[in-house]
């Protein structure tokens, strides 16, 4: 099987592009849980989680809807904190994980890895991609970021504990052989502590480093996003202090090979030229979909249903979904490909921030 890499991203939209000529569905997250032991003040899905919780879809309808995807290349599950209660660990994570591995799928979770790590050996057998947040310039950001939300915090040397364990369970995951990918959001907050961040997540040995510009969504609602040239110069600066010999990912960026601004494509040219460098097209709604098991509805990202539901696992085929969202007249908005420079245009978040007037449709982009 062949090895995840700047060379290959199973995550990568573009990649059905290339195989089938056309993009299909072959990505699917499922929200496995309501429950996280934490708030963080940048979650996109904080106003779903809970103190409590009932699945209601049985785990044989969800593999049977999953049975019904031809082409299944890569499977994530999110939450909440998927690893804090057992009887969901029992129930579906580890189930579907190896279901998707067993299929031959590449196979991620989110998980803020503040539990034992032995719940997380669990799943290790059935897992590529570790997924993580690191947001934290500081101890202070993580205490007061990472609680922000929640009305009765732990005591502070509860937390430090919590942020230890996240960082030693880093380091003993990484050292087996499992991925660890940290993801840092562009945010007014984040931006003076780039260098600090990045310099961290080198040294508890995570392969790869996740940067996204953060966008408006939930909890993060509250929190002020950088603009365009912001956010551009976030990346030069992070280019220059960054480890080359670590994987750096870019996604969901504001920025396209078709603008005529030329900051744009020089940025871009940059990152195309970069070692270990990689820009992924945002999977959802291209070749990803979104469901839960709690009323199964199936949505185009996990950020919420802000985009409308496409029915659910009880009376809808992912491929249904997919293409009722595939003819819709917002995805005609946003379905656009430059295969010179192998774009697929942006997603509903980043049009709706900072394009919304702009034709995707009728800019073409020129190789760099």
């Amino acid at each position: 099987m062949q090895n995840i890499s700047t060379t290959f991203d199973p995550w990568e939209a573009y990649l059905d592009q290339t195989e089938f000529g056309r993009l299909v569905l072959s990505n699917i997250e499922v929200t496995t849980t309501k429950l996280c032991n934490m708030r963080c003040e940048h979650c996109a899905v904080g106003y779903m989680l809970d103190q409590t919780e009932e699945p209601e879809v049985p785990l044989d309808l969800l593999i049977s809807r999953l049975d019904e995807i031809e082409h299944l290349r890569a499977f994530s599950i999110t939450g909440g904190e998927p690893m804090l209660s057992m009887k969901s660990v029992r129930n579906y994570v580890v189930p579907l994980l190896r279901y998707a591995k067993e299929r031959g799928a590449r196979t991620q979770i989110n998980s803020n890895l503040t539990l034992p790590l032995s719940r997380y050996h669990l799943i290790t057998p059935y897992l590529d991609v570790l997924h993580i947040s690191h947001n934290w310039g500081t101890d202070a950001d993580f205490l007061e970021g990472g609680f922000a939300m929640m009305d009765r915090k732990p005591s502070a040397e509860a937390r430090l504990k919590m942020l230890q364990t996240m960082k030693d369970n880093t380091r003993a995951l990484t050292s087996e052989g499992i991925i660890v990918s940290a993801e840092t959001m562009i945010n007014k907050r984040t931006i003076p502590h780039l260098k600090e961040i990045h310099e961290e997540i080198v040294a508890l040995g995570c392969q790869r480093h996740e940067v996204h510009p953060m966008y408006p969504a939930d909890f993060a609602s509250a929190l002020e996003s950088a603009s365009l040239a912001d956010t551009r110069q976030a990346i030069h600066d992070l280019l220059d202090v960054r480890n080359e010999n670590v994987w750096m990912l870019f996604g969901t960026l504001p920025f396209y090979a078709c603008s005529d601004a030329p900051e744009d494509r020089a940025l871009l040219k940059r990152l195309h030229e970069a070692k270990n460098v990689t820009v992924r097209n945002d999977p959802d709604g291209r070749s990803r979909l979104n469901t839960n098991i709690f009323d199964g509805q199936i949505i185009v990202t996990d950020f919420g249903d802000e985009l409308g539901t496409l029915g659910t696992l009880y009376d809808t085929s992912f491929q249904d979904a997919y293409e009722t969202w595939t003819n819709s007249s917002l995805n005609a908005t946003l379905s656009c490909h430059c295969p010179a420079v192998k774009c697929l245009g942006p997603n509903a978040l980043v049009k709706q921030a900072y394009y919304p007037d702009v034709n995707f449709q009728e800019r073409v982009a020129e190789p760099f």
